[in-house]
C-alpha cells in the first residue's frame, strides 16, 4: 500500500494591534497519508509566532518571514523591526520586487537591465534597496549584488560592463577579380584597426574586435 505525507496549518491572532501589528501563533502538523485514504500517524507538530501589520491578520502572504518559539521573542522582534525596518519582508513584497521580475526575464539581465536596477537602487530607501539586492541573488548575480549592498555604483558598472559585454556579429565578403588576397593576416589587422577606429569616433572606445580570414572558395 502507498503512503504520502500532508500537513494542515492552523492560524490565531494572540494579541491583536501590538504597535501597530497582529500576533499570530501558527500550528503546523505534519502526518501521512496511508493509501491516500485516512491519516495514518502524525510525524511532527510546530508551533511559533510571527506577525504581520494590524488588519492584515487573515492573508498569510503579509506575514512577515520570521518565526519566534514565545510572544515574548516575537514582541522583541517587533520593536526592533520598529526601530529598523529592513529586517523581515512578507511573501507578499518578495513575490512583487524579486520573484515575478525574475521570472518575467527568466532569470536573464544583461548591461542595460543591470544598468536599470542600480539606477533604482541608488533611489531607493533602506527597504527597498535590500529587495533590489536579493532580486539579483535569487537570479545568480551575487557578485553584482555584493557591489549594490556597499553602495559601490562605480564598482558595479565596472564590473557589469566587463561581465556583460555586448556580442555582435558582421559578415564582411570580398570578391577579387583574378587575384587573391596577398596578405590574410595583415588584412585582418588593417580591417579590425579600421573598425576600432570607426567605434571609437562613435563614442565606443573599450571594445573588442575580432577579424577572421575564411577561404570560402
Amino acid at each position: 500500500m502507498s503512503t504520502r505525507s500532508g500537513k494542515t496549518t492552523k492560524r490565531i491572532v494572540v494579541e491583536e494591534n501590538y504597535k501597530g501589528f497582529d500576533i499570530i501563533k501558527v500550528k503546523v502538523t505534519n502526518y501521512w497519508f496511508y493509501a491516500g485514504y485516512y491519516r495514518n500517524t502524525i510525524d511532527k507538530i510546530e508551533t511559533y509566532f510571527t506577525f504581520c501589520a494590524h488588519g492584515n491578520s487573515n492573508r498569510p502572504s503579509m506575514e512577515y518571514d520570521t518565526r519566534s518559539a514565545t510572544l515574548s521573542e516575537i514582541k522583541e522582534k517587533i520593536d526592533y523591526f520598529i526601530k529598523d525596518d529592513t529586517i523581515y519582508f512578507t511573501e507578499a513584497e518578495r513575490n512583487k520586487y524579486v520573484i515575478v521580475p525574475n521570472r518575467k526575464c527568466d532569470y536573464g539581465y544583461g548591461y542595460d537591465s543591470l544598468m536599470k536596477i542600480m539606477r533604482e537602487h541608488q533611489k531607493a530607501d533602506k527597504r527597498m534597496k535590500i529587495l533590489l539586492e536579493d532580486r539579483l541573488v535569487d537570479a545568480n548575480f551575487h557578485s553584482a549584488s555584493l557591489y549594490l549592498s556597499e553602495c559601490d555604483y562605480e564598482g558595479f558598472e565596472k564590473f557589469v560592463a566587463n561581465d556583460c559585454k555586448f556580442h555582435e556579429k558582421f559578415e564582411i565578403y570580398t570578391h577579387t577579380m583574378r587575384k587573391r588576397i596577398k596578405d590574410p593576416k595583415r588584412f585582418e589587422e588593417g580591417l579590425a584597426k579600421v573598425i576600432t577606429d570607426y567605434l571609437a569616433s562613435q563614442g565606443v572606445k573599450e571594445t573588442e574586435v575580432n577579424v577572421r580570414y575564411i577561404e570560402d572558395w
